[in-house]
């Protein structure tokens, strides 16, 4: 090995190897001795190794075989003291047979964590239950010649595996915060998703083998988590297709915006966005003049202007996302729930391990209702629940009948459930609307006069979603990529609209409120 390396690493691992030391011997004297025996060792031995990747490995062997041996000459010094009948045990011996029998039993043990099932459950029967070749072969149903296979292979890997250096990954410690969504045709099952943001174990299976294809030992490293208590969660992920397995490794089969791509997106976001939000300022049109005595105060006005910009901008940008990056999805994941056959995406999303999912503030919007029609047709609702806004809005789809009903002028013939919680909630004052209503023709003429702060916020929508979907296909690993492309146009789409917001909140363009007042929603009566 080379020397300048070999004096990097030795330099590197000192630390590790005093500890090594201190945690058999207890004393800082002892260990200081055995430390500088095992970097003597180390040096002295090193020229045989040939494979710089094996270091490790080979250090700690050298760190194990080198304590056994400072114990020996331990127990012959302590002999020389005493005189003793050949008939009496050495104790020192035995004592250094059961570290070894301990530490042996330990390495064994965590092998055979390691083992895939079929070589598990095969070497405890024959070992443990100490059940013959042919009784194993009834019980697990597989011919004798088979069990034996097994017997010879685990015997291999685990003989190997005893002679290696183990290093569980940080994920064993520091579990990554995970979450996922999704979106198609058929919705899915919502506690299929949620269930992954209660447990830390599946989305750490992902974000593990995420980047390159990991075998079930590895993933059990990185995780540390033995293996029998990680099949079954890793063979569901792979059933319902969020994992793919090719010769026994494992890739993650959905997006993820990990914590760098995400701050990737989001750098090359922010000044695309604050010079939206300046120009979106400045733009002149004539809504205020024309509508403002509708509002109590300027700020309401500005959250329902900037409502129908977004508005007016969903519906012309609906079809860039079919047009630049094709058709929602036909395979992957979603395609699989309800019974299949719907499209869709599904991604994840990763935070700082420092961050609680349930402590983090609401993130982004909150719902988005583009146009909610009322089942007699007489009216929809126009609503974006904001994290702004949360405080005094939060509109939810089974509320667009009753609004709409409100809106004609019709909330006594509400039910008297539906009437108190209209009331309670602030969307009635004195029976009439608290919230803007406006005519067909109203609506028809805001869109003429909001004209170029809509196609400031439609080229904002457009350009986030090109720049997110770029960023996204280049982090994600490349048999996901075009649909890590979709997936990103798709999120970004709609964060554009959240951006905006916030960089328009910040500026103090848009302003907190309170009350009763429901600043981003409106009815268009038919």
């Amino acid at each position: 090995m080379d020397r300048i390396k070999l004096e990097q690493l030795i330099t590197e691992n000192m630390k590790s190897i005093f500890g090594f030391a201190l945690t058999r011997l207890g004393s800082v004297q002892e260990a200081e001795t055995l430390a500088s025996d095992i970097l003597y060792e180390i040096i002295r031995s090193a020229e045989k190794l040939r494979d710089e990747a094996r270091f490790f490995g080979f250090m700690w062997r050298i760190a194990e075989y080198t304590y056994k041996d400072y114990l020996r000459r331990k127990s012959k010094n302590a002999n020389r003291m005493e005189e003793l009948d050949e008939n009496i045990a050495d104790k020192s011996d035995s004592a250094l047979d059961e570290i070894i029998k301990n530490e042996e039993l330990n390495l064994l043990r965590r092998e055979l964590s390691l083992l895939s099932a079929q070589y598990r459950d095969t070497t405890v029967l024959y070992y443990i239950e100490k059940l013959s070749c042919s009784e194993i072969a009834a019980k697990l149903q597989i011919s004798t010649e088979m069990v034996k296979y097994y017997l010879f292979r685990a015997r291999k890997i685990i003989r190997e595996g005893m002679n290696m250096e183990r290093l569980f990954g940080e994920k064993s410690y520091r579990p990554g915060v995970f979450e996922i969504d999704f979106w198609g045709t058929k919705a899915g099952d919502d506690l299929e998703y949620r269930d992954f943001q209660n447990r830390k174990i599946k989305g750490n299976i992902l974000l593990a083998a995420y980047y390159s294809p990991a075998t079930l030992q590895e993933i059990s490293i990185e995780l540390g988590v033995a293996l029998p208590y990680l099949e079954d969660e890793i063979r569901l992920l792979t059933k319902r297709g969020y994992l793919a397995c090719n010769n026994g490794k494992y890739l993650t089969n959905i997006p993820i915006f990990t914590q760098e791509c995400s701050n990737t997106i989001d750098t090359k976001l922010n000044e695309l966005t604050m010079e939206t939000a300046g120009k979106f300022i400045v733009a002149a049109d004539e809504f205020i003049p024309r509508f403002g005595d509708r509002f109590a105060c300027e700020n309401l006005a500005h959250w329902q202007k900037l409502l129908l910009c977004m508005h007016y901008s969903l519906i012309d940008t609906e079809q860039d996302l079919k047009k630049n990056f094709g058709e929602l999805p036909e395979d992957g994941p979603y395609s699989l729930v309800n019974g299949g056959g719907g499209h869709g995406i599904i991604w994840g999303r990763n935070f700082e391990t420092s961050t609680s999912m349930h402590d983090r503030l609401p993130q982004g919007i909150q719902g988005i209702y583009n146009g909610c029609q009322s089942s007699d047709k007489r009216g929809s609702v126009i609503a974006i629940n904001f994290r702004q806004t949360l405080n005094v809005q939060h509109f939810e789809s089974a509320m667009t009948d009753p609004v709409v009903c409100t809106a004609k002028g019709r909330y006594k013939h509400l039910p008297q459930e539906w009437q108190e919680r209209m009331i309670s909630s602030g969307y009635v004052q004195n029976g009439q609307p608290n919230f803007p209503v406006w005519t067909m023709e109203e609506y028809e003429k805001m869109r003429r006069i909001l004209g170029e702060c809509i196609a400031i916020v439609s080229e904002l929508n457009r350009r986030t979603s090109e720049i997110a979907a770029s960023v996204t296909a280049d982090f994600a690993p490349v048999h996901i990529r075009k649909n890590a492309e979709y997936v990103g146009a798709f999120v970004y789409r709609f964060n554009s609209l959240d951006n905006l917001t916030s960089a328009l909140f910040d500026i103090g363009w848009l302003k907190a409120v309170s009350g009763a007042d429901k600043p981003a929603l409106c009815v268009v009566r038919y």
